[in-house]
């Protein structure tokens, strides 16, 4: 069975007539035949000729168009309605608080259609950035999509991220996007009373601040120091604990709407989630390749540290340092005190260790009462020099028990091997792991607490 198509024409193409007659003319219920406006040249004129429809500069042309079921007046003319009232017979006239009525309704499904269009955009946005993170493998690279998220999903500058420390109790920050020049992302802090961090973490759902010279409840001088005008804090939090915070500012101040919150408390849902599976992943492989005792590298991760680097020295043309340290009568210390305060001097001295290394620097236990240090980019003269330093260094350190040791202090032995100075090739690590072994053992027979270097 045929459904009837209501044939329409509409009077006045102004801002609600026109919107009528595009809504109208895309269903298929009804047939938009015939338009009329004084002036033919506006906009909706315009459209109607572009998409077929008759168009008239006289309203009463109208009713001569054959089969007019209805006639929508939305040119709010007293002589048109009076016209209209005396003239329409059979035809359906629709006006004056009708029409406008109609115009409201239309208008309404057409926002509730872009609102629809605009979430399902926004669950696509999502989905995307989910699909992105689940192939992150380090925590800033997620923490960087997650911001770059968020940054685009409000148009904002400048975004940031922060991981809970548990076992320290702090926030750090882990990741920065738009800060240029300024020391956000060195940022460690407590969760003190009174200040943002403690109000975004009490507080259900994202903290907006539209307008940084508002009056607030919580301390905002850190944000005013950094630039920041207005912002969306989300506490990251998965499984019911603390993973860290997402921060999506702008420098300028701004209005947020509903949409908006909406949105980041979905991204943050969605980060915690991702973020937490990535620490957890890091954590298993820290673990791997860190002594449990020292919390330096061990002896594995080593291993595979001093091929890489050697390699990597011998493609560039650099020197690559090695440093065998071993610590000197241990054995005696551990029958005097006991293992317990062996650990003791094994934690001091890695600390040390770790104190005088480098970023780029590698520091490893290799075994036992043995560490060893591998020193990219490091001459001979260099790596002698941090040589002897970590040897006074470790010698004027107080340690208990340590006056029970032959000449009454801990000490340690040391030996130095330089790529290329002594070895020539990356193809046999092991030979030159060996030749700062070997200094390191000629340290200690020549009486112990001294430094050797290899000399080819």
């Amino acid at each position: 069975m045929n459904k009837r198509v209501y044939h329409l024409a509409i009077i006045g193409m102004g801002k609600g007539g026109t919107k009528l007659a595009q809504i109208f003319h895309e269903d298929a219920a009804i047939k938009l035949v015939g338009v009329s406006n004084r002036n033919q040249s506006v906009p909706g004129m315009n459209w109607a000729r572009e998409n077929g429809v008759f168009t008239t500069g006289d309203y009463r042309e109208l009713l001569k168009i054959p089969g007019l079921d209805i006639v929508m007046d939305a040119s709010g003319n007293q002589e048109v309605r009076e016209y209209l009232e005396g003239h329409h017979n059979k035809i359906e006239v629709v006006g004056g608080a009708m029409a406008h009525l109609v115009w409201r309704l239309v208008e309404e499904r057409e926002n509730r259609e872009r609102e629809s269009l605009r979430n399902l955009e926004g669950q696509q946005r999502l989905y995307e950035i989910g699909l992105r993170l689940s192939t992150a493998d380090k925590s800033e690279s997620a923490l960087k999509m997650i911001i770059s998220a968020g940054m685009e999903i409000l148009s904002m500058a400048a975004g940031s991220a922060a991981l809970f420390d548990e076992e320290k109790g702090m926030m750090r920050m882990a990741a920065t996007i738009g800060f240029d020049g300024k020391q956000v992302d060195k940022l460690t802090w407590n969760v003190k009373p009174g200040g943002l961090t403690s109000h975004i973490l009490s507080t259900k759902g994202p903290t907006i601040i539209n307008d940084i010279n508002d009056n607030h409840t919580f301390d905002t001088s850190r944000l005013k120091a950094d630039g920041v005008k207005s912002l969306i804090a989300v506490p990251l939090v998965a499984d019911g604990r603390i993973v860290g915070i997402l921060y999506v500012d702008d420098f300028s101040p701004r209005y947020f709407t509903e949409y908006d919150i909406n949105l980041m408390s979905l991204l943050g849902t969605l980060a915690a989630s991702a973020v937490e599976k990535v620490i957890t992943l890091e954590k298993a492989e820290e673990m791997a390749v860190t002594d449990e005792l020292t919390k330096v590298n061990n002896h594995r991760y080593f291993v595979r540290a001093l091929t890489a680097e050697l390699k990597r020295a011998e493609r560039y043309g650099e020197n690559l340092g090695l440093i065998m340290i071993d610590v000197d009568f241990f054995k005696v210390f551990n029958d005097t005190h006991g293992h317990l305060m062996g650990n003791e001097v094994l934690i001091v001295v890695s600390s040390i260790l770790k104190q005088f290394a480098r970023e780029t620097d590698v520091v490893a236990r290799y075994g036992g009462e043995e560490f060893a240090l591998v020193l990219p980019k490091t001459s001979k003269v260099q790596a002698a020099q941090l040589a002897e330093r970590l040897r006074a260094a470790v010698e004027a350190h107080p340690v208990p028990g340590a006056k029970s040791q032959p000449g009454g202090k801990l000490t340690i032995s040391l030996g130095v091997a330089v790529f290329p100075d002594d070895w020539k090739t990356s193809d046999d690590p092991s030979s030159f792991l060996g030749l700062a072994d070997a200094a390191m053992y000629r340290s200690k027979g020549l009486g112990k607490n001294r430094v050797t270097l290899h000399s080819a």
